[in-house]
Formats: structure tokens, C-alpha cells, sequence
């Protein structure tokens, strides 16, 4: 599903970044070679996402926000609000 997405869009895998809330999502990630964010209000706890791969888990949107505009700036694709 990613692999397609990523296909549709034309975007690269390091140019890209998936967000979920279980260790499937995380692992559907690891396995497309995507970065990935958990998100903490979900089904799966943050020791689940982590030890899964994500890269951070969030706990509030706000955190979410940061952590997706830290990935966007070392790809250099950050863009401004």
C-alpha cells in the first residue's frame, strides 16, 4: 500500500514519512524503507511503536507537528506554513 502511494505521488521513500498508531503501521513502514511516527492516543502503546521502529512517538499533535517538520528539515522538503 505504501510502495503504491509513494508510486502514485512520485515521491521517494526518504522524501516521505507515515504515521500510525499500531505496530503494523510502524512495520508497514520499516518495510517500505519510510520513516515513521507513532502516535501515543492510539491502539498500540509508545513501547509497542518503538520497539517496532518508529522513529518518535507523539503524545499530542503539537508534538506530532514538531517531529514531522524535524524529519521534513533533514530531507530538506520542510515547507513553510
Amino acid at each position: 500500500m505504501l510502495l503504491q502511494a509513494l508510486e502514485a505521488t512520485g515521491t521517494k521513500a526518504e522524501d516521505a514519512v507515515f504515521i500510525g498508531d499500531t505496530t503494523f503501521d510502524i512495520e508497514m513502514a520499516q518495510a517500505a524503507k519510510l520513516r515513521s511516527i507513532g502516535v501515543g492516543w492510539g491502539y498500540h502503546n509508545a513501547e509497542q511503536l518503538m520497539a517496532a521502529g518508529a522513529y518518535r512517538v507523539a503524545d499530542a499533535v503539537a508534538e506530532l507537528r514538531t517531529y514531522i517538520r524535524n524529519i521534513l528539515d533533514d530531507c530538506g522538503t520542510s515547507r513553510s506554513q
